[in-house]
């Protein structure tokens, strides 16, 4: 499968990608991709997901942090995609995608927002501090410096990878 840019995500978007590889073929990996007890072992504290467009999807955090969104896309074992936002913050789009590597999957994580004049918008702007605590995933650093871009999804995707290797055992 090849990695294109929706439709639904603009041109002049800020985008961070990240890929990690999975033991265990993408039909496999897709529990830990949808399933709520699974996500909550590495996308967030506690998951709520409907997995079909339209569906609504609801992360919360340790620090009580919330984030809400809707499913955009569900192609089983291939792609999901949601668009979410903190309170008080702008919205992103985070788009998995599964790719068939040998006997092991490929996933590569997308997540962007829009640009705005004066620069990234991030998902929370007054969120700075919890960037380097890594609540949730997100786009860049704080203006004016702050924490290296998607800080967030590097561990989070270590998890899944810990996650994937118990649903297969």
């Amino acid at each position: 499968m090849t990695l294109t840019r929706s439709e639904r995500e603009p041109a002049d978007a800020e985008q961070v990608r990240r890929s990690v590889e999975l033991d265990g073929a993408p039909a496999e990996v897709w529990d830990a991709l949808t399933e709520e007890s699974l996500l909550a072992e590495w996308l967030a504290d506690e998951v709520e997901i409907e997995t079909e467009p339209g569906g609504a999807i609801v992360c919360r955090y340790a620090d009580g942090e919330e984030r809400r969104g809707e499913v955009e896309l569900v192609e089983e074992a291939e792609r999901l995609a949601w668009s979410w936002r903190r309170e008080g913050g702008g919205p992103s789009r985070v788009e998995l995608v599964l790719d068939a590597v040998a006997e092991r999957t490929r996933l590569t994580v997308v997540e962007s927002a829009p640009l705005r004049p004066a620069g990234p918008l991030l998902l929370a702007s007054a969120a700075g501090p919890r960037l380097r605590r890594g609540s949730g995933p997100a786009l860049a650093a704080p203006a004016g410096g702050g924490a290296s871009p998607a800080p967030a999804w590097a561990p989070r995707l270590a998890r899944l990878q810990a996650v994937v290797r118990l649903v297969l055992a």
